[in-house]
This record gives C-alpha cells, structure tokens and sequence, in this order.
C-alpha cells in the first residue's frame, strides 16, 4: 500500500504532466488565468485539499508562484504577516492561508480572483477540537506554541467552549467573523464590536469572486475552477480530521452533537452564525457574476 507521502507526490506528478499535455495539445490556455489568485482559508474547511489541488499545477511551496501565508506561527497576538512576506505574496500567482482581511487588502491585485470555503460554525468549532487533539505539541517550534497547544488539550470540550483566557478566545471567539472583517488581532475579547465586525465581513464577502461552502464542497469546487480556468479535476482528500475513537487524554470528549455546542458555545458562535447565514443568502448572488479579467 503507498504511503500518503507517496500518493500526494504520484497525484502531483500526475496533474502536472497532465496539465502540461493540455497545455502542449491547446487545450488549456494559461494566458486566460487569473494573474493571481487568493484563498482565504478559514482553519477547517478544506483548505489543505485545495491548496494540493493548485500547488498541483502552480508549483510547490518553493516556487514564486505559490506562496503559502500562515498567520499563526508564533505568538497569536502577533498575528502579522511581515513585509517580506507580504511582497512575496503580491507577486504570487496562487496565494493561500490562514489570512485575516486587512491582509488580504495588503496583497490583493487588481482583478484578483478571492475566494474562500466556509463551514456551519458549530461543525467547525468541534472540527477544530478535534484537530488540536491530533498535533503533536512535541514538534510545535517554540516553547510558548507547545505550552499553548497543552493547555488547550487539558480542556474539555465544555471547557474549550467556555474558556475566557485571551489566547485560547484568538482562536474560538467568533473566529470566522473576525477573519473576514479585517484584522484577527485584537478582536477577539468578548467586548469587541461584533456588529460592526459582522457589517465589515459581509461588506468584503461581497468583493469576493466565489463564496463556497462544506456542505457542498464538490459542487463549489468544480465552478470555482470552472470560473478561474483550471482544468476540473477531482479535489483531493487532505488533512480530514475524524473524530478519534481512541481516547488521548483525560479531558477528551469523542463527540458532541449540534445542539450541545450551539448551547455550551452560544457567546462563541453568536456573530458566526449571524454571519454564516448571511453568506448562505448572498453566495447565489456572487458566485454567478462574471470574473472579469481584464
């Protein structure tokens, strides 16, 4: 049986190649793609599957032409994207990454092509439970990432629902919201203003060129690529975490369902709601516009 390593490399080389007889035979025109474009990964919603889909055919993390941003290295309060890193990311032709929107309007060409993939906030609260529980905080780069991701396993999932210190609220206080409005820094308090926050992430979804969403991830994908111009080939399972049967850690809870976390984490879901089902009513509207190139 291949190993995952072995299976990512051979889907990598297998898209390429293919990509570049279509390109060779006319029958993919490169010059119609996008000059650049931005994903805006909202931390489990597929992201991995689809950054191995176009670093398939733009080229891996060691090229200009995908350049990958993680805004969550290091401290969380310094969630920052340096200059370097920023310029870098002007220039790329596929840009991806846990980025909030001021960094998004720092990097943002003209014509871009932006999109994301969002998640019932509920199903993505208790997928992100689950996925802290999966990291091994032995191989996190700094001590202050290993003693965060330790406390954060110590708790239960009440506890990861309800917990008030400031580093645990950066990434389960109305995460989606926040993301989308502007800067992830500095809003996460609980006496932060969320409405304005939620008028300021409708505002800049509707700038977007495609809105997708988990439920209806295949569907979402194939027109996403239908509409960049890259060929329309089955996304790739990356990074899907399961609930665990075994049993981690003292604190570990395996399951919750909806209800549970709608009620144990209704102040951290409040605004995210209210924004998710706003995207669900705007996203017919924005993903049958045109993508004007020029």
């Amino acid at each position: 049986m291949l190993s995952a390593h072995l299976k990512k490399t051979a889907y990598r080389a297998w898209h390429r190649a293919l990509f570049r007889l279509q390109t060779t035979c006319g029958l993919a025109d490169t010059s119609q793609y996008p000059a650049q474009t931005i994903f805006v990964h909202v931390p489990k919603t597929a992201g991995s599957s689809i950054n191995e889909y176009f670093s398939s055919f733009v080229g891996g993390r060691h090229g200009n032409r995908y350049v990958p941003v993680d805004m969550f290295k290091g401290d969380a309060y310094n969630a920052e994207v340096g200059a370097d890193g920023l310029e870098k990311a002007r220039q790329a032709q596929f840009v991806t990454g846990h980025i909030d929107w001021d960094t998004v309007a720092a990097i943002r060409q003209p014509r871009a092509f932006v999109f994301t993939i969002l998640r019932d906030p509920a199903e993505r609260l208790l997928s992100n439970y689950h996925y802290i529980h999966r990291i091994d905080e032995d191989k996190q780069p700094s001590p202050l990432e290993r003693d965060r991701l330790r406390k954060m396993k110590s708790l239960s999932f009440a506890e990861y629902c309800t917990n008030n210190d400031p580093e645990h609220l950066f990434f389960t206080n109305n995460f989606m919201v926040r993301q989308l409005a502007g800067r992830l820094d500095g809003t996460a308090a609980a006496d932060a203003p969320f409405e304005e926050i939620l008028a300021g992430a409708v505002k800049n979804l509707q700038t977007m060129a495609y809105v997708g969403f988990q439920q209806t991830l295949g569907a979402d994908f194939e027109l996403i690529v239908r509409k960049i111009g890259f060929p329309p080939l089955k996304l790739p399972n990356e990074n899907i975490t399961k609930k665990l049967a075994a049993h981690p850690g003292p604190s570990y809870e395996a399951s919750a369902n909806k209800q549970d976390i709608l009620t144990l984490a209704a102040d951290r879901l409040r605004w995210d709601m209210a924004f998710y089902q706003k995207a669900l009513e705007l996203a017919p509207e924005i993903n049958k516009r045109p993508f004007l190139r020029e």
